[in-house]
């Protein structure tokens, strides 16, 4: 973890975060109390069980977010990129993080030490709404993966995800392609199936064109049939 620094005055990322409809006043406060620090593939930024410490906003990079099972299979509650805040579930008298966050590229996150973080919700009723906002919408993505894996076949939970995967690598369909951090095993935990259920599902995709991959590399994704077989 390396340490760097900046301003959220300036920073691009807000645009797409939840300090886009914060004040100056707020966004001032946050630049004077905050670190930057990168990470590197693989690296830890937040373990399960151990004492919240503060928050992270993501301006570059993607994390995914785990939770241990009991049987020992990791289970990826989430997949965050720039603009996404992790850390907060633990500022609102729980201190203990409820998941592990992991770095699936280079990171570059905001941070700011709890005291201070709470410090600056106390004055800035702007950002605690947008927190509690994000909550809300935290809340409501679990109750649809819960349903997701509950009920849906491999084959519509595999079109979901890499929905998700496009909207977080900012896939256009001008541009054709992305490139993903994550492995065959991250995209069996996001799906609650195995590595070869997965792999015959892209590649029936492939064989229907409805996508095209390489590898890690994606590209010519048929959006709409996409969301027809995720919403079957």
């Amino acid at each position: 973890m390396t340490p760097s620094g900046n301003t959220c005055l300036t920073c691009r990322v807000k645009h797409c975060s939840i300090l886009k409809p914060c004040s100056l006043e707020t966004l001032a406060a946050i630049s004077r109390f905050k670190a930057n620090y990168g990470f590197k593939k693989g690296d830890i930024i937040i373990k399960e069980g151990q004492i919240s410490d503060g928050v992270y906003f993501i301006k570059r990079g993607v994390v995914k977010i785990e939770k241990n099972g009991p049987n020992g299979r990791n289970f990826i509650i989430n997949i965050c990129g720039p603009g996404n805040i992790i850390g907060h579930r633990g500022m609102q008298g729980n201190t203990i993080q409820k998941s592990t966050v992991v770095a699936l590229s280079e990171v570059t996150c905001c941070f700011i030490p709890v005291n201070f973080f709470n410090e600056i919700l106390k004055n800035a009723s702007d950002l605690e709404k947008q927190i509690t906002e994000d909550y809300l919408c935290q809340l409501e993505q679990l109750e649809k993966k819960s349903i997701s894996l509950a009920y849906k076949s491999v084959k519509e939970k595999v079109a979901e995800v890499i929905l998700v995967l496009a909207t977080i690598y900012n896939y256009e369909p001008k541009k054709q392609s992305f490139s993903i951090d994550l492995s065959r095993q991250d995209l069996a935990d996001l799906t609650g199936a195995t590595k070869e259920q997965v792999s015959s599902v892209l590649k029936e995709f492939e064989r229907n064109s409805i996508i095209r991959y390489s590898g890690k590399h994606f590209y010519s994704l048929d959006i709409g049939t996409l969301k027809t077989i995720a919403e079957a």
